[in-house]
């Protein structure tokens, strides 16, 4: 056994050191042994081998706290993909069921739990001094992002941020706590079973943009288009299902077709928000 020669407390050289505490690792975190024991089988100071094990503690523990948190977010997104999916289905095949209201309304709690256990997490975070300037770009650059429909839910708006500014969940925590503060707040409304933020609304508020802006022009140029897309494929949609039937009895030439059609309405839709 390394170290096993008699020694109870320092001073260790720095070898002498790395050597321990890699054999206190192995034995406590790979064998389970207490400190009691790796100091009887080492025969060193049972109080060395307490701080050689809170060191490791120490070490690892902001890559477990990271790896929990990309954990929950992985999940979270997983779970926004399914809630997008339930969404469409309800939407292109117009079902009016309660079982998918049902697993709509689990998806969102499977969610909001997952952001308590960000939030607690949180609360222990480092305080950072955030400027308004960035908030400023994060939210016209939401607004933009998100023309179709610019009213956020709060973790849509924390993943974005972690997406934005490359941060840790606590931070982005932080950041939305903060804008909280200047009057995200005054701007939440409930739609659809759940809380949404007007960011439009929000920056008219903080004074970041003005109704005549041209920002403001573009945002609302590309709403229309927007909508007109969402017309045309309600369109698109209603022409080959009352020349060919439901989707189910289309052939791959009619699918064909139809992808070919909804190709040129994206051209269109494409080449028209380049010119803004």
């Amino acid at each position: 056994m390394a170290l096993a020669q008699e020694k109870r407390g320092g001073p260790y050289s720095k070898d002498e050191r790395e050597k321990r505490q890699k054999e206190v690792f192995r034995l406590h975190f790979e064998f389970g042994y207490p400190a009691t024991k790796i100091a009887d089988l080492m025969k060193i100071n049972r109080n060395t081998i307490n701080e050689d094990i809170k060191y490791w503690y120490s070490n690892i523990k902001e890559e477990i706290k990271q790896d929990s948190e990309d954990f929950i977010l992985r999940q979270i997104g997983r779970l926004e993909a399914q809630r997008s999916r339930v969404i469409e289905n309800i939407t292109e095949n117009k079902i009016d069921d309660v079982r998918y209201e049902k697993l709509l309304l689990d998806i969102d709690a499977k969610i909001n739990s997952m952001l308590l256990r960000i939030n607690s997490g949180a609360a222990t975070s480092e305080s950072t001094e955030i400027k308004e300037d960035v908030i400023k770009d994060i939210v016209l650059f939401l607004i933009i992002k998100h023309s179709e429909d610019y009213s956020l839910k709060k973790e849509e708006i924390i993943s974005e941020i972690i997406n934005m500014q490359q941060c840790t969940i606590a931070v982005a925590n932080e950041i939305f706590s903060k804008i909280e503060i200047l009057g995200l707040e005054c701007c939440r409304k409930f739609r659809s079973h759940e809380f949404v933020y007007d960011l439009l609304e929000f920056a008219y508020l903080r004074r970041y943009v003005q109704a005549d802006d041209k920002f403001v022009v573009i945002v609302n140029s590309l709403y229309i288009l927007h909508t007109h897309m969402r017309a045309e494929k309600i369109r698109l949609n209603k022409k080959y299902t009352e020349k060919h039937g439901d989707k189910e009895k289309w052939t791959d030439k009619t699918f064909e077709k139809y992808d070919e059609e909804k190709k040129t309405e994206m051209k269109r839709y494409a080449e028209a928000t380049s010119k803004m």
